[in-house]
């Protein structure tokens, strides 16, 4: 009888709890890894959702100023704010030329500041 139960643990009742364990652990880290990734492309899409906003903002302050032909210091300094954010998510390409072009503006007393 003894030995009949220790047969029945070794081989059939721990070989079970062992594989019903293993799968709940890749169950588990499976769902982690999609919930990681589920969050990534979150983290992407917001990234990505700043940085269109900052490069129409910093746009739409350029086609301003450059039509009036003038800049102040604290336009400058705010266009400088949003540059340095845009510039740290990453592309920058094309807004580096405007942000240069837009520092070259005079300001409203027809002075060019830098």
């Amino acid at each position: 009888m003894g030995n009949y139960l220790l047969n029945f643990l070794l081989g059939t009742v721990i070989p079970a709890a062992f594989s019903y364990l293993v799968g709940r652990y890749l169950s588990y880290r499976k769902e982690r890894m999609e919930e990681k990734a589920a969050e990534e492309k979150e983290a992407a899409m917001i990234k990505y959702g700043l940085q269109s906003l900052l490069r129409y903002t910093m746009l739409q302050d350029y086609y301003t100023h450059k039509a009036s032909g003038l800049a102040n210091a604290d336009d400058k300094s705010s266009f400088e704010a949003l540059h340095t954010a845009y510039a740290g998510l990453g592309k920058n390409g094309v807004i580096d030329t405007i942000y240069k072009e837009y520092m070259f503006l005079p300001d409203k007393d027809g002075k060019d500041v830098q």
